[in-house]
C-alpha cells in the first residue's frame, strides 16, 4: 500500500496528466459525496472486521488496503489514477477469497472474478490514451466532452462490470458464495460502489444515444432479475441477486440526465452501501445459528432471538424502501424519473415493485415465523455475532440519520 501511495504521489505531482503540476491538490476533490462515501466505507470496514473470527495481520491489511483504494478513488480527479485505484481495489477481494474462502472451488471463483472484472476493464487504458491525445489532460474537470461510440462502450463496460449490471454479473453470485461473511460485506459495501461512482464521474464522456439504447434492456432485466430472486433457495445467493436487481436502477436514472435523477442515483449508492452489508451480516448470524443458508431449512427466531427478529424486520422495511426509511425518497424519484422517459415503463416498474415484495418476504418469513426446532442453547452460539452485529447496526443507523438530516 505504501508503494502504491508513493507511485500515486509521483504521478499526481510530476506526471503530464496533471493540469497544475505544482500541487497535489489539483488531483483531489473533497466534496460532500467524498465525505459520505468515505464514512460509509469506514463503517462497512468496521462491520467486516468485527466478523473476522481469527483476526490476523493479513486480514487487517486486506481491509485497510481496500479502504485506502476506495477513499483514494472517491477523492481523485485524475482519470488515470481513478483507473489505478479502481483496479487495485480488486486485489484485496481476490486475496480474501483465496485465503478465507469456504469451499475448494475458491481458486476457480477467483479466476472467474479476475476474468470478468479485470479483462473488461483493460480497454479503459485505450480510453485514457484517446482522451489524453485529444484534450492533452487527464484532469477530469477540464476534459472536454469527446464522446464517441467506442469510448462510450469502453467506459460503460468497464464500470458496468463492477456495478454489476445484468449480463456482466455472473462473477458476483460466485464471489459471494465462495467469500467468507466479511468478504461479502466488503464486496457489497465498497467494491460494488466503485463502479457506480466511476460511471457518474465520467458520464459526460458517454454518448447519450448509447446510454438511451439501454433503456429497454434495463427495464426488461429489472423485472427478470427480481423474478430470479424468488427462486433462490440459498439466502446468500438471494441477497447477491437482489443487489444485481437493485443496481440496475442506477443506469436507468442516469438516462434521465436530470439533476434530481443524478442525486437519486447517488442516494441509492449510499443506501445500498449500508443495507447490503447488513443483509450479509444477517446471513452470517443466521448461518451461525442454523448451520445452513438454505431458506427451507431455516427456523423461526422470533422467540429464540428477539433482537435478530427486530433487525430483520428493520432490514425488510429498509430494503423495500417503505416510509419512514430514508431509502423511500430515492426510490420514488427513480419511479417518476423512469416514467418521465417512457410511459410504457410503468408496467415493468409495477412488476419490479410487486416481485421485490415477494422475494423480500421469502427470506423474512422463514427466519422469523417458521416453527423452530432449535434449542435455546443456539442463542449463545451467536452471542459474539450478535454483539458485533449490534455495533454495526448502531453505527449504520447513525450514518442514516446524518444523511437524512442533510
Amino acid at each position: 500500500m505504501l508503494i502504491l501511495s508513493l507511485i500515486s504521489l509521483f504521478l499526481c505531482t510530476f506526471s503530464p496528466f496533471s493540469v497544475n503540476q505544482s500541487t497535489l491538490l489539483t488531483n483531489i476533490i473533497l466534496d460532500v459525496n467524498f465525505y459520505y462515501l468515505s464514512l460509509i466505507s469506514i463503517l462497512v470496514t468496521f462491520i467486516s472486521f468485527s466478523y473476522i473470527s481469527q483476526k490476523s495481520i493479513s486480514s487487517s491489511l486486506s481491509l485497510l488496503t481496500l479502504l485506502a483504494c476506495s477513499i483514494l478513488m472517491f477523492s481523485t480527479t485524475n482519470m488515470f489514477l481513478l483507473y489505478l485505484y479502481f483496479e487495485a481495489s480488486l486485489l484485496p477481494i481476490l486475496f480474501i477469497i483465496l485465503k478465507w474462502g469456504s469451499y475448494p472451488d475458491r481458486s476457480v471463483a477467483s479466476t472467474i472474478i479476475l476474468s470478468f472484472t479485470a479483462v473488461l476493464s483493460i480497454p479503459f487504458i485505450r480510453a485514457i490514451s484517446s482522451t489524453f491525445s485529444k484534450t492533452l489532460t487527464l484532469f477530469i474537470p477540464q476534459i472536454l466532452s469527446t464522446s464517441s461510440q467506442t469510448l462510450s462502450t469502453i467506459i460503460l463496460l468497464s464500470f458496468f462490470v463492477k456495478l454489476p449490471v445484468y449480463g456482466l454479473h455472473f462473477w458476483l453470485p460466485i464471489a459471494h458464495v465462495e467469500a467468507p461473511t466479511f468478504g461479502s460485506i466488503l464486496l457489497a459495501g465498497i467494491l460494488l460502489k466503485l463502479g457506480g461512482i466511476g460511471l457518474i464521474r465520467l458520464l459526460f464522456l458517454v454518448s447519450y444515444s448509447i446510454l438511451f439504447n439501454l433503456l429497454s434492456y434495463g427495464l426488461i432485466f429489472l423485472t427478470f432479475v427480481t423474478l430470479i430472486c424468488c427462486f433462490q433457495s440459498d439466502f446468500k445467493r438471494l441477497i447477491a441477486f437482489s443487489s444485481v436487481s437493485h443496481i440496475i436502477t442506477i443506469p436507468l436514472l442516469l438516462i434521465a440526465i436530470k439533476p434530481l435523477s443524478l442525486s437519486s442515483a447517488l442516494l441509492i449508492i449510499y443506501f445500498h452501501g449500508l443495507s447490503s452489508p447488513i443483509l450479509f451480516s444477517l446471513v452470517g448470524v443466521v448461518y451461525s445459528l442454523a448451520g445452513t443458508r438454505l431458506l427451507y431449512l431455516l427456523r423461526g427466531y422470533l422467540l429464540l432471538n428477539p433482537f435478530l427478529a427486530l433487525v430483520s424486520t428493520l432490514l425488510l422495511f429498509f430494503t423495500m424502501s417503505t416510509p419512514p426509511m430514508p431509502s423511500f425518497i430515492p426510490e420514488v424519484i427513480f419511479f417518476f424519473s423512469t416514467i418521465s422517459i417512457s410511459i410504457a415503463s410503468f408496467l415493468s416498474l409495477f412488476l419490479f415493485a410487486f416481485v421485490s415484495i415477494v422475494y423480500s418476504l421469502s427470506w423474512y418469513v422463514p427466519i422469523n415465523f417458521q416453527s423452530t426446532s432449535q434449542s435455546a442453547n443456539s442463542y449463545f452460539l451467536s452471542f459474539n455475532y450478535t454483539i458485533s452485529f449490534m455495533l454495526g447496526l448502531l453505527l449504520t443507523f447513525l450514518s442514516l440519520f446524518i444523511l437524512w438530516s442533510v
